[in-house]
């Protein structure tokens, strides 16, 4: 409720700066009679895409014998294509600007459909093997088939499935094979994670500045970053040469923190932040030896740390 608002509203109509027949609603907003409940219903929807999927899995085991792999792959198919079907015929012209959603639920059908096809893809890897030794590629497909689907319905929702699955490609592949895209290494798994994570970062950088579904760069770099920072953590402390992964995070971390600073995007800043302080704890509890002061470095070192990003956000939101 905001009674300088609505007090404000009749003021606006006397004036002719608000149109009479605006203003009622306006007033139940303002004296809290109308409260809106789209983030709520959107995360309704999405609980019931989660439902229905994992609904389908047991469904699918519990009656396999019954049904038979066959029938089982036919209608995961037949689910996914009426699915994307009425998404396809509902859905606006394409754009490579940003398009609003023709309904609440176009998004959740959209994820839907894309779900069900990519389970009914690895249903058929798994029972069939066309690929055989090669089944790793088929998230890979998977991947390429969602990113599709996003920019073509402008899903910011489906974009996320396709980065998280093609970096899911890439780490699948460097456990299972030992390898990176080039060469032979033992830590196959995190230099995959910061390359793609690189490759999203550089991905969202080139949609803003071609200005084609700039409106995607923020899921792009935040994945990205959280990719690049997660690798060089892992390496903190999982590899026997931890110091130097500590060291390219907190440098990586502060290049992070200084551009999202100017930039004012805080939760980059923040990230850049909270991954410096992890690096520089694991360097000033064990690297210079000081376990002893280690209980006074965590109880006063966190609170710096939150007070300056409260404080740090508080000048991101003033005008430049």
């Amino acid at each position: 409720m905001n009674p300088d608002v609505a007090n404000a509203i009749p003021k606006l109509v006397e004036a002719g700066a608000l149109p009479p027949e605006g203003a009622p609603r306006l007033l139940r907003v303002a004296r809290g009679e109308l409260v809106s409940v789209h983030g709520e219903l959107r995360a309704l929807l999405y609980l019931r895409v989660l439902l229905v999927t994992g609904g389908v899995g047991l469904l699918v085991k519990e009656n396999l014998d019954r049904i038979g792999p066959l029938a089982i792959a036919v209608a995961l198919g037949l689910a996914a294509a009426a699915a994307l079907v009425w998404v396809a015929r509902t859905a606006p012209a394409f754009s490579w600007r940003e398009v609003p959603s023709p309904n609440l639920g176009f998004d959740y059908i959209l994820l839907l459909g894309v779900l069900l096809a990519a389970a009914d893809l690895a249903y058929v890897e798994v029972k069939f093997t066309p690929l055989g030794e090669s089944w790793t590629w088929h998230l890979l497909i998977v991947a390429a088939f969602t990113a599709l689907a996003a920019f073509r319905f402008d899903s910011r929702i489906v974009f996320s499935l396709a980065l998280s699955t093609f970096a899911a490609w890439r780490g699948v592949s460097a456990a299972r094979f030992g390898t990176d895209l080039w060469l032979r290494t033992e830590d196959a798994v995190r230099w995959n994670a910061i390359g793609c994570g690189a490759l999203f970062v550089v991905l969202g950088f080139l949609l803003k500045r071609a200005d084609r579904k700039a409106h995607f760069e923020p899921l792009a770099v935040t994945l990205g970053w959280l990719l690049i920072l997660g690798g060089l953590g892992s390496g903190m402390w999982e590899s026997a040469s931890w110091a130097g992964w500590a060291i390219a995070l907190l440098l990586v971390s502060a290049g992070l923190a200084a551009g999202a600073y100017r930039a004012r995007r805080f939760p980059l800043f923040a990230f850049g932040v909270v991954a410096g302080y992890v690096a520089l704890s694991r360097l000033a509890l064990e690297g210079l030896r000081l376990e002893t002061l280690g209980c006074f470095w965590f109880f006063l070192t966190p609170l710096l740390v939150i007070a300056g990003l409260i404080l740090a956000q508080r000048r991101m939101k003033e005008p430049a």
